[in-house]
């Protein structure tokens, strides 16, 4: 890969910080391939950003502007299609994961561990609650749906999750019942 090239596409499901001598960050794809990164994660954000037309923390700063979501703020990185992506802790932290939102089945505690089951049936452990990444979820949706209805008025901070319908690209938060097995293991 060039050094410049930048591998956060529309079958993104994931970036997370790699833990290795050689590369700072891992993309996790739809066909379940991960590729490994010389770069850090927010570098990459920023890059794939800026080649849609804006910083990454221009977009950050937009949504900031019409809705109230100050920190672990959602990010459309592209317009076109729409690729939104959200931070499951600060994005400052060196152990944020970024989910992309197309990518969800839904969310399940495991053991006490915390998984997001992607569409693809695979797997992923993160280090935060079920209900940090469902609010997580809420405020992504929210934001595409602000953004690509053209809304001239955000809505009401008290009422955004009633005033706000969750696009049809997600599917049920319910998480597992207590003893269902998720389909593997990571």
């Amino acid at each position: 890969m060039r050094e410049r090239e930048n591998p956060i596409t529309m079958d993104t499901m994931a970036i997370y910080p790699a833990y290795h001598e050689r590369y700072q960050s891992v993309i996790l794809n739809q066909s379940g391939n991960h590729i490994f990164s010389k770069r850090p994660v927010m570098d990459l954000l920023d890059d794939v950003c800026m080649r849609n037309g804006a910083s990454y923390d221009g977009r950050v700063k937009a949504v900031k502007h019409v809705l109230p979501y100050f920190r672990k703020t959602p990010v459309i990185i592209s317009e076109d299609p729409y690729i939104l992506a959200f931070p499951t802790m600060s994005p400052q932290h060196y152990e944020c994961t970024w989910l992309f939102c197309y990518h969800i089945e839904k969310f399940s505690l495991i053991n006490g561990k915390t998984y997001v089951n992607f569409k693809n049936g695979s797997l992923l452990e993160v280090s935060c609650s079920v209900k940090v990444l469902q609010t997580q979820l809420e405020r992504a949706s929210a934001t595409l749906t602000y953004f690509a209805s053209g809304l001239d008025q955000p809505p009401a901070a008290g009422n955004l999750e009633e005033s706000m319908e969750a696009p049809s690209v997600y599917s049920s938060m319910l998480p597992l019942e207590p003893g269902d097995q998720p389909p593997f293991q990571m």
